[in-house]
């Protein structure tokens, strides 16, 4: 059963794109421009925004000091964008996903798995 729209749903979207302009086209910090930003979750109350972050991890400590200098910025943005009476606090997260599926699929390359013979016979 599908759940019903809801309106953080919008909202994630929304802070999703106006952060990747702002990040990407509008910040100082030169630094910004690498980063993507892969995921945003408003909670409920729309006090906080985990904004889920990729960026290299030879990068991570320098962009997260980055993000943090441009913080004041990029939340201003989003309320200056959305014009919401509460402006989430903005809270950065690095997002491991594809450092997690690259592992998987590494680890699933590196298995000696036989080729089933009953499949192969099934199908000819």
């Amino acid at each position: 059963m599908r759940r019903p729209f809801q309106r953080t749903d919008r909202l994630n979207r929304a802070i999703l794109r106006i952060l990747a302009v702002a990040m990407g086209r509008e910040s100082r910090e030169e630094i910004l421009r690498h980063v993507t930003v892969s995921g945003v979750e408003v909670t409920r109350d729309l006090s906080l925004a985990r904004v889920y972050i990729q960026v290299e991890v030879s990068r991570q400590p320098e962009v997260l000091e980055a993000l943090e200098r441009a913080s004041g910025f990029l939340r201003s943005r989003v309320g200056r964008e959305l014009r919401i009476r509460q402006i989430p606090e903005l809270r950065f997260m690095m997002d491991d996903s594809l450092d997690r599926a690259e592992r998987i699929n590494s680890i699933l390359n590196g298995l000696d798995i036989p080729e089933d013979s009953s499949s192969a016979a099934g199908e000819a």
